[in-house]
């Protein structure tokens, strides 16, 4: 009984869950890294808004001029909650599972261990895609707005987590897919905003759309770089998610097309790169963080209960009802979305 105990216990469950390779998602894993464990519920972050600056000239000695730091603000942010959860119950472990032999020779609790390993890395997975819906709304729109459940599901609010003020867009005079496009003069617009705004360019993730009316522009294809790249790596490491290489254009900035999708929270499956858009920045110098915040939870029965703090990215938790014979495996984590330098990057509606 104890070595049951301690298979289910948070403190393995947790070991199992850190050593799992993490699923790779696009856009988190190009703009996006993984930031410290915070023990407190909000954390200080510091943003700014980029300009470039010039020293002034003063007249000799007479002292210097003060140089303000522009746009740079401190703020407090707080961490979202995400919190899914799987059940087990007696018929998911009496009968034979998918894949298993019709005559099947393996114990409920062979089974019950097995379901858990499957729910973990399923968990973890699910947990990872939400991180990357974070990356992508403030990458998006600056903001960070989030609908949060009550009442196990059945009612829902909206929340604004964080809003930064981005405005650091461009829209042509001419779409891409209309004669007179001047695809080259608005691939530089768009590089100049980013580096007015002290940030830097160096991949740019546009829709399939996008993609396509740039790829037909005969004039800008002169252009474009089509050198080879081995992309064993991408394609291994996200496969299945829609991303093309399509080349260098003339500053070096590699050009992605990706039609990835995700099922949002009203039940719609939507574009990650919305048609028409794309999105231009550094995934050399990531211009957001995703810090986390700290996970407490009740551990022990009776007497024997006490509070405990978990400062870690996601904690697996087994919650079981003896009333109606089921296991909860639940997988929870408290992330949030930083931007450093909100200019840093730019969004285009090309189409």
């Amino acid at each position: 009984m104890a070595n049951f105990d301690l298979l289910y216990s948070t403190a393995t469950m947790l070991k199992a869950i850190e050593q799992m390779p993490r699923l790779y998602t696009f856009l988190y894993d190009l703009f996006a890294q993984d930031g410290e464990n915070v023990a407190e519920d909000t954390a200080l972050y510091d943003y700014r808004k980029g300009a470039v600056q010039m020293a002034p000239f003063v007249v000799e000695h007479t002292g210097g001029v003060v140089m303000n730091r522009t746009g740079y603000q401190t703020n407090r942010v707080g961490f979202t909650t995400i919190s899914p959860e799987r059940i087990v119950t007696l018929e998911d472990i009496a009968t034979r599972a998918f894949g298993e032999k019709v005559l099947g020779d393996r114990t409920p609790e062979q089974r019950a261990k097995e379901l858990l390993n499957r729910d973990l890395k399923e968990l973890t997975a699910a947990v990872q895609r939400r991180r990357e819906w974070m990356v992508r709304q403030m990458l998006l729109t600056g903001k960070l707005e989030i609908f949060r459940y009550l009442n196990d599901g059945l009612e829902k609010e909206t929340t604004m987590v964080l809003d930064c003020n981005f405005t650091n867009t461009y829209t042509p005079l001419t779409k891409w897919n209309q004669a007179g496009a001047n695809i080259l003069y608005d691939m530089e617009t768009i590089f100049n905003l980013v580096y007015d705004g002290l940030g830097q360019v160096d991949t740019i993730v546009m829709a399939p759309d996008v993609a396509h009316a740039m790829l037909q522009n005969s004039e800008y294809m002169k252009y474009l770089d089509m050198r080879n790249v081995d992309m064993g790596e991408i394609n291994t490491r996200y496969a299945g998610q829609g991303v093309r290489f399509l080349g260098y254009n003339h500053d070096g900035v590699k050009l992605y097309s990706y039609a990835g999708k995700f099922l949002d929270d009203d039940g719609a499956m939507k574009a990650c790169i919305p048609a028409g858009k794309l999105i231009a920045g550094s995934s050399a110098v990531k211009p957001l963080r995703v810090p986390h915040g700290p996970i407490t939870k009740v551990e022990g029965l009776d007497e024997n209960a006490a509070f405990r703090t978990f400062i870690k990215k996601e904690v697996p938790f087994r919650l079981g009802d003896s009333g109606s014979d089921t296991i909860k495996t639940r997988l929870v984590s408290r992330p949030t979305v930083i931007p450093d330098n909100i200019d840093a990057w730019c969004v285009a509606t090309v189409l």
